[in-house]
């Protein structure tokens, strides 16, 4: 597929001369773009960044807006979701790294991360690294929630596992808010990915999120945001089926 962003194509074009130790190297600013997916709201691509493995996130114009609101809201967006991961680093939380932004085209470039999806492995691996795992997207989600950002889209398919290192990825939808709504929304949303997804592992992948998640707010908070959860679901605002007051005991 032909590269439509004018960004993209000048990086392709231009180089870099890098001076080291070891030496001058001149290096392409962008290569190896490859198309990963094409989504409502933008093109991903893998490719060479200075030499280092990155995704480009592209929010391409949409025609069927009024040009003004989208460039907007394709500026607001890129620019938010760059200070997202920011904010998730200087939390310690491990996510991907902005390495290049044109707001006025709505193009972000950052670190591509290796490593396995944890929607791919959820199901085969064995219970005690399930529990790390998990735990530890307890503990990130839980120091989000008390800087006020929720992450928005909290599934098991934007965690990336490499090794013992575990990664949230995609702050596409990450939000500045500390509304219990929101974070009960965030809560709620990994839940129901547990659940529609993962159901053989689904009490003991809830059990340990939980076990991270008090291990930063405490426990009279824990009960606080549980409750919010269990009231999205009772209202039918998400599709729910269980109590987390049966569950847990909350």
């Amino acid at each position: 597929m032909e590269i439509e962003s004018p960004t993209l194509k000048k990086l392709l074009e231009e180089e870099a001369i890098i001076v080291t130790a070891d030496g001058v190297k001149r290096l392409h600013i962008l290569s190896d773009v490859q198309l990963i997916t094409m989504g409502a709201e933008a093109y991903i691509y893998k490719a060479k960044f200075m030499d280092i493995d990155a995704i480009i996130k592209w929010r391409f114009p949409k025609n069927y807006m009024p040009k003004d609101l989208d460039e907007i809201i394709r500026r607001n967006r890129t620019e938010l979701e760059a200070k997202m991961l920011w904010k998730a680093h200087s939390l310690g939380i491990k996510a991907p790294i902005p390495l290049y932004i044109d707001l006025d085209e709505g193009i972000l470039i950052m670190t591509f991360i290796q490593g396995h999806n944890f929607r791919d492995i959820a199901n085969i691996i064995d219970v005690d690294k399930l529990c790390n795992i998990v735990k530890t997207v307890g503990i990130y989600t839980a120091k989000l929630h008390l800087s006020g950002v929720v992450h928005g889209d909290l599934t098991t398919s934007n965690i990336i596992v490499d090794n013992d290192s575990v990664y949230l990825i995609d702050f596409g939808l990450a939000t500045i808010s500390k509304r219990l709504e929101d974070i009960a929304i965030d809560v709620h949303i990994f839940f129901r990915s547990i659940e529609s997804a993962h159901p053989t592992i689904e009490e003991i992948a809830k059990r340990c999120f939980i076990d991270g998640y008090k291990q930063v707010v405490g426990e009279d908070r824990l009960r606080v945001v549980l409750k919010a959860v269990e009231n999205i679901r009772l209202r039918g605002r998400y599709i729910a089926a269980r109590k987390l007051r049966t569950e847990w005991g909350f």
